[in-house]
């Protein structure tokens, strides 16, 4: 029996899947003449690249959009694509991402909206961040896809709240977060993006346009759900093989100096990454310098 319906497989990197469901309804609606007016910048595999929408980003060109939109074409001859989406906190103001995946004849094919990309702390080399992964598996016979990403005047309305420095040390040192209203960034219509696109064979994806390409068959939209209760995992679970001692001697000098510094927040940073990795001494260390000397 000849199957024509384009099957969608849908996932995030997660712990464990969530239920997924198609749904057009927030999907922007583009027609030809808006997709004309916009230049779709090539981007490569296997690279992290940066963004500046203030600057390098397109003025929208179509009604859902508010702000600047990054337009980028991918290879799609390459296998199943990972792409990791952060959008980088900066000045309390953060650009909450949309992602439109739109196949070889740019036929809309995949949708995340903002909602599905979560608030991650700064970790030891990156900020505060919001952050998704999307796993997307380009039919047989393509050549490129296209990835849209903007912002809309209901994201801009809103704001996400950020883990404060004076919580995280009392959680860090087991006492009592103060009762104090969280910091928060303001949805913005420009900020800094960063995209991380690597090619990879799973089964784990979203199927991007028919295995017949030209032909008529029509693409659902599909929009992920539940991700927004379970935060995308992007990095391997934590070891639990002790690290070398030069390992450990570096993360508890970069302790005393961050402490030294009266920089806690980076402090808590290098003490969260060190014991991820195993460290058996950071948590000392740090106890130890920031405890009042008599």
């Amino acid at each position: 029996m000849k199957h024509t319906a384009l099957a969608l497989c849908l996932s995030l990197t997660l712990t464990s899947l969530s239920a997924f469901a198609t749904d057009s309804s927030v999907a922007p609606t583009l027609t030809t003449a808006q997709l004309q007016t916009i230049h779709w910048q090539a981007s490569t595999i296997g690279q992290t690249q940066e963004f500046d929408l203030s600057s390098a980003g397109q003025t929208a060109t179509f009604s859902d959009a508010s702000g600047k939109v990054l337009a980028l074409q991918l290879p799609a001859d390459h296998g199943a694509l990972t792409i990791r989406v952060r959008s980088l906190i900066e000045g309390k103001q953060v650009f909450a991402p949309n992602v439109l995946v739109l196949d070889q004849q740019q036929r809309p094919a995949a949708f995340y909206p903002s909602n599905q990309f979560s608030y991650q702390p700064a970790s030891l080399l990156t900020g505060d961040r919001l952050e998704s992964t999307l796993k997307l598996s380009p039919a047989p016979g393509q050549k490129s896809i296209y990835l849209l990403v903007y912002t809309t005047s209901r994201d801009l309305q809103q704001q996400t709240v950020l883990q404060g420095a004076s919580k995280a040390y009392a959680k860090a040192t087991g006492n009592q977060p103060p009762d104090i209203p969280d910091p928060v960034a303001q949805h913005a219509n420009s900020g800094q993006l960063s995209l991380k696109i690597s090619a990879e064979r799973t089964n784990d994806t979203i199927s991007i346009g028919s295995t017949s390409i030209g032909n008529n068959d029509t693409t659902a939209i599909a929009t992920p759900l539940s991700a927004a209760s379970s935060p995308a995992v992007t990095e391997k679970a934590a070891t639990t093989v002790a690290l070398l001692p030069a390992t450990e001697n570096y993360f508890n000098q970069q302790i005393r100096q961050a402490v030294k510094a009266g920089d806690l927040s980076q402090a808590l940073t290098l003490l969260q990454e060190a014991e991820r990795l195993g460290s058996s001494s950071a948590r000392a260390t740090f106890m130890d310098n920031v405890q009042p000397r008599h």
